[in-house]
């Protein structure tokens, strides 16, 4: 926290909004703050830990975590922007022409994923993979919930001070990102969990910028932040309805939130029956 707060007064000091020329490096500096604190905890407080989802494990099948996330995050947005259309909401005209769409995506997807990637395994280290597997072996009710205050509180300096998100209805704009991450991090922590690979939860991560921010708004024209933006309205009901089919899914095999988490993480994990 005290490191992103810093970054954000940084860029503002710089005048320098999130997606502004020139503020990657400070962008690349706060995705890697939660790596930090990892790194930081599992040297102090909690030595001896080992990660049950390590950088060289890649996962199988391999295209399945390639193309899992992509797939996923490509048809909530897809859908929001669908819905948006049925619902009469404005949109500016598209960046990229009909007719150059496929070839837009084909070059800037492998660019933006590259380039992405990076920034993405910083976050979800502290993330996914460590934060709330730590919390879930540690058998802390309602583990996802506080993955997902803690997430959001990250978030706010960027969104006080730098811009992040573009809306100019600050409250609106936290309590729809906090909504967001209600329907995100089950589906990108099950995922992680249900292949056991960190990757997974990267490039979701990954793609999940790369899809709000860049290849749908210029290939469909972009809405009102509070309705179409990254965590607009639309999509924050598309991440809803995916976690929801998350824990119909859990339901129906007939586990709880701990459980899953008991059987992903292996021995060693507290399980307790009020945890969600």
């Amino acid at each position: 926290m005290v490191g992103v707060t810093i970054v954000a007064f940084g860029m503002r000091a710089l005048h320098l909004s999130v997606g502004a020329p020139g503020a990657q490096l400070f962008i690349a500096a706060a995705m890697w703050m939660p790596a930090l604190a990892r790194f930081v905890a599992i040297r102090t407080a909690d030595r001896g830990w080992q990660s049950p989802f390590p950088v060289g494990r890649w996962g199988r099948p391999g295209l399945v975590i390639a193309m899992l996330p992509l797939l996923t995050v490509s048809a909530i947005y897809l859908g929001a922007y669908g819905l948006s259309a049925l619902a009469g909401v404005q949109r500016s005209s598209p960046v990229w022409q009909p007719g150059r769409i496929v070839a837009n995506v084909v070059v800037n997807l492998p660019l933006l994923s590259i380039i992405g990637v990076i920034g993405a395994l910083g976050e979800e280290l502290g993330w996914r993979g460590y934060f709330q597997p730590r919390l879930d072996q540690l058998g802390v009710p309602y583990s996802l919930l506080w993955v997902i205050a803690l997430e959001t509180s990250f978030h706010l300096p960027l969104i006080v001070f730098a811009g992040y998100l573009g809306a100019t209805n600050l409250a609106a704009s936290i309590g729809l990102f906090f909504a967001l991450g209600i329907g995100l991090t089950p589906v990108w922590t099950w995922a992680t969990y249900e292949w056991g690979t960190i990757w997974m939860a990267a490039l979701f991560h990954t793609f999940h910028n790369a899809v709000s921010q860049v290849l749908v708004p210029r290939a469909l024209g972009e809405g009102a932040p509070l309705l179409l933006g990254e965590s607009g309205l639309f999509p924050v009901v598309g991440y809803l309805i995916a976690g929801l089919v998350v824990f119909v899914v859990l339901r129906r095999g007939g586990h709880t939130w701990s459980e899953f988490a008991h059987r992903a993480l292996g021995s060693g994990v507290r399980v307790v029956s009020n945890a969600r």
